[in-house]
């Protein structure tokens, strides 16, 4: 092999190389600085997560002790952080949209209790602005969740 073939294979690698490390490294300190923020968050709060989970924009954990679960979304963690108490729930299931057989539009979990519904999304079709996890994923996600979650219910 000569040289020149050789100084082009070492600029073709580094321009795949390059970009995919940046991309590595910026997204694994994002969800550093999220987990950190959270982390903050829920122990001003008093609340020890023992799971903590981030699905695309949605990051979800769970105070076993307490029964409290935690969301808040992965852009504004300190806004959007919810605490919902699992006893004042009575149901949680998950919820699935599609508007044609084979595609699936929104995906999330369902939360009932007596004063209140909410829903939790893990995938919504027309968000633009999420990581670009396929339904499927959020799918079995949210069926995790509902698993984790379930045991702590009121009604359990």
């Amino acid at each position: 092999m000569d040289t020149g073939s050789l100084i082009v294979d070492i600029v073709i690698i580094l321009v795949i190389a390059i970009p995919l490390a940046y991309l590595v490294i910026y997204s694994f300190n994002r969800e550093r600085k999220v987990k950190k923020s959270v982390a903050k968050l829920c122990s001003q709060k008093g609340i020890n997560l023992g799971i903590f989970e981030i699905n695309g924009n949605l990051v979800l954990g769970i105070d076993d002790q307490q029964k409290k679960l935690i969301l808040t979304h992965r852009k504004d963690t300190n806004n959007a952080f919810q605490i919902i108490d699992l006893p004042q729930l009575t149901d949680c299931q998950v919820k699935t949209v599609k508007h044609s057989k084979n595609t699936l539009d929104w995906v999330g979990l369902e939360l009932v209790g007596t004063q209140q519904k909410q829903d939790i999304a893990f995938y919504v079709e027309e968000d633009d602005e999420d990581p670009g996890t396929s339904a499927e994923i959020c799918l079995q996600a949210a069926r995790k969740w509902e698993k984790l979650i379930r045991p702590l219910l009121k009604a359990s």
